[in-house]
């Protein structure tokens, strides 16, 4: 019975400090994923217009204690794919988060053609990490968005490829 006396404190410690935090979620979702296959809807397409005069950046920092977040950016750009969605990655964060500024700073949609820089530095013999993200990048908009219909698309595309072989443009 000693021996829970003990650690009582402890336990009370651990879940004093992996208590619940405040999350705020701040930002607008454009994305809805469905998965009813009878829904048909037409496509969104949209011209992407690229400022290639000048490269935007942005920076961002975190400092982690094995796999926890002690510091660092809660805003972040909303990335799939591309290799950030690899689980208790600890570059994943500052590199959203970077991306978030660049793309805030500009009043940009997306990042053409991105650029990462990414430095680890560890203390505590590898227990405590800072992870400082670059990025930089042109900005562009998304313009002139305008719904196509599947099947059309499907049957212009089959169209153009016999327009192709009875011209032989494709030699």
């Amino acid at each position: 019975m000693k021996k829970m006396y003990k650690l009582l404190p402890i336990f009370i410690a651990t879940i004093f400090l992996s208590s619940c935090g405040i999350v705020k979620n701040s930002g607008k979702y454009h994305e809805k994923s469905i998965s009813n296959a009878q829904i048909d809807t037409d496509e969104l397409h949209a011209d992407m217009e690229i400022d290639e005069t000048e490269k935007i950046s942005g920076r961002a920092t975190a400092t982690y204690f094995l796999f926890f977040k002690l510091s660092g950016d809660n805003h972040y750009a909303d990335i799939s794919g591309g290799g950030f969605d690899v689980p208790f990655s600890k570059t994943a964060g500052p590199k959203k988060a970077a991306q978030y500024k660049a793309l805030n700073s500009a009043k940009a949609d997306f990042i053409a053609k991105p650029s990462y820089t990414i430095k680890k530095t560890t203390y505590l013999l590898g227990l405590m990490t800072i992870v400082d993200a670059d990025v930089s990048g042109y900005g562009g908009v998304y313009k002139n968005f305008k719904q196509v219909d599947p099947m059309e698309r499907d049957l212009e595309n089959a169209v153009n490829k016999k327009l192709v072989e009875k011209l032989n443009l494709n030699k």
